[in-house]
């Protein structure tokens, strides 16, 4: 009497396309993971240099902020302020705003990062990725949307602000909209994929 035994199928081996995503996505998340550290210290330095700096190469403008690198400090514009000069309260405003200006584009670089770092682990068409390409296009749509929350807060602390309907907050808008839409496709896609691979 013999006995057989059943093995299963061998495991099929990646595509030479997914071995080619992994190969490209690794830079990327590389870059992605030092654009993010870069944008968390500068955004740090900002709201510390707003809250502590009490010198005159930090000043405030109707619409935004300018810092001065030169040898010399130029006199004061009319309608223009020391950072130091300020308030408290107006201290607490403008780095709330620019942590709202700031905190959405952070987070689309780390999103970025995350799902650049799926594609370099092989990890494609996947539920997974559809919820990282969902969370870019909310932060995008977010960052859209954070001017017009910045004016308010610093409007309400007093200041005149000028600068705060911007083109790209549009640009962002719409890639959001768009990407929002991708995401979609790839949730489904990456269903029919799982579908797919159930069948031998």
């Amino acid at each position: 009497m013999a006995l057989l035994l059943e093995f299963p199928p061998p495991l099929p081996s990646a595509p030479p396309a997914f071995e080619r995503i992994r190969r490209l996505s690794r830079p990327l998340e590389w870059l992605f993971t030092g654009l993010f550290a870069l944008g968390a210290v500068l955004l740090a330095v900002a709201v510390v240099a707003v809250l502590f700096y009490a010198g005159t190469r930090l000043q405030v403008r109707p619409g935004g902020m300018q810092i001065f690198i030169e040898a010399e400090t130029p006199a004061l514009h009319p309608g223009w302020w020391t950072v130091g000069s300020l308030p408290v309260i107006q201290k607490l405003a403008l780095a709330t705003s620019a942590t709202l200006m700031m905190g959405p584009a952070l987070a689309v670089l780390w999103q970025l990062r995350r799902l650049f770092r799926l594609y370099g682990a092989g990890v494609v068409l996947e539920p997974v990725n559809a919820r990282c390409m969902t969370a870019i296009a909310l932060w995008l749509m977010a960052y859209a949307i954070a001017p017009t929350l910045g004016h308010v807060v610093v409007s309400l602390a007093g200041f005149d602000d000028e600068g705060w309907l911007r083109m790209d907050s549009a640009k962002a808008l719409g890639l959001g909209l768009i990407l929002f839409v991708v995401a979609r496709v790839m949730a489904w896609a990456a269903e029919v994929h799982d579908d797919a691979s159930q069948f031998v």
